[in-house]
């Protein structure tokens, strides 16, 4: 294999395949990037055995072939090259010479025939959105991702597919977080809608490799697998098994109180009564009635009162919070506005945009004996 590229090309394409490699690689060949020559240039691939990220870089091919080399070295010295830079690989002695400048670095390669075969995923729905939609979509919501792997399916992210939308869903048995994408797709004419569960770690790489332009990230989905195509990059990964919790079941249909409240007064207030509430057992309690949300914390350093100004329609009622859980779900709120949606104070609390429907939050409350 030979080949000539330019270092902005080369180090992007591999900036984005180093993603998948895993700390502590449980093959040998995990370590390594497979680098193929192709029709437009030379495709990068990396896998730890889960996520694969293949990237096609623009070459000048000088001699078809293929080489396994060590990924994070080459990475690294590729780094400090600049301009034009010749890689070689001989396949018989297992080594490749990388040249740029003066500089002229030889590499112990490994087995390239040993590299896993990546199949490519079998259509069964497919969805188009701009990157940066994704993006904003998936970074709002993946704090409500489960960490406990014995209830795997919570550490993945819903993806449901509908004729003119997407909802990401993330949910952890404390918070429920989902953000809506309006785009315009097909399904399969006997379904409202079609889902897929993508590992939470993946669903987050994938947010950090997107740009922030209108280019569109193509999502496809079979039984099993999903593939995620960034134009030049495309990244692989196993679906999780197994029925998602009916999220919609635990929404509430209807509510009891209802406030309409400013976001940046709110989160100011509840960021400064949690300072005296993680001194304790970090619990905010808040009482709601005509006009005024009122939020305290108590604990033996000392004690909070701050006050917020709200629209308040329904019933006076007095609810208490994990501090953390409360702010993780306004921090990830864009809008200037947001309404906040009670029945009782054992009962969720729902949260959710004064109009429209763009993005809904879940907070359970915690149950305090006065």
């Amino acid at each position: 294999m030979h080949f000539k590229v330019t270092a902005n090309d080369i180090n992007h394409g591999m900036g984005m395949v180093v993603r998948a490699l895993s700390s502590r690689p449980t093959k040998p060949v995990y370590d390594g990037v497979f680098l193929e020559t192709v029709e437009d240039g030379v495709q990068l691939t990396c896998t730890n055995g889960e996520m694969t990220i293949k990237s096609m870089v623009p070459a000048t091919v000088q001699e078809d072939g293929c080489a396994l080399m060590p990924a994070k070295l080459l990475h690294e010295l590729l780094r400090k090259l600049e301009g034009d830079i010749d890689i070689q690989s001989n396949a018989q002695t297992l080594t490749g010479t990388i040249r740029g400048g003066e500089s002229k670095t030889d590499m112990v390669c490994m087995n390239a025939v040993d590299f896993p075969e990546i199949s490519e995923v079998n259509s069964d729905f497919v969805t188009t959105m701009p990157q940066s939609k994704f993006a904003s979509a998936i970074s709002r919501i993946t704090f409500a991702l489960s960490t406990d792997e014995t209830r795997r399916i919570l550490t993945g992210c819903l993806m449901e597919v509908y004729r003119e939308e997407v909802r990401f869903v993330c949910l952890d048995g404390f918070r429920l977080a989902m953000q809506k994408v309006y785009v315009s797709h097909p399904i399969k004419a006997e379904a409202e809608s079609q889902s897929a569960i993508i590992p939470g770690n993946i669903v987050n790489e994938i947010s950090r490799m997107v740009g922030d332009g209108q280019e569109d990230i193509v999502i496809t989905c079979s039984a099993t697998h999903m593939m995620a195509n960034l134009g030049k990059t495309s990244v692989y990964s196993p679906l999780i098994a197994g029925e998602y919790i009916n999220y919609k079941q635990i929404l509430p249909a209807t509510w009891t109180t209802a406030v309409k409240v400013n976001r940046q007064q709110l989160i100011g207030a509840i960021e400064r009564a949690a300072l005296i509430a993680r001194e304790g057992n970090n619990l905010l309690k808040l009482h709601v009635d005509d006009k005024v949300m009122t939020i305290y914390a108590n604990t033996e350093r000392g004690n909070a009162v701050e006050k917020v100004e709200v629209a308040f329609d329904g019933a006076p009622l007095d609810i208490a919070f994990n501090a953390r859980y409360l702010l993780d779900v306004i921090r990830n709120i864009d809008t200037p506005e947001m309404a906040m949606r009670y029945n009782t104070n054992v009962s969720p609390c729902v949260v959710c945009p004064v109009t429209g429907n763009q993005y809904t939050y879940l907070v359970l409350p915690v149950r305090t004996i006065d």
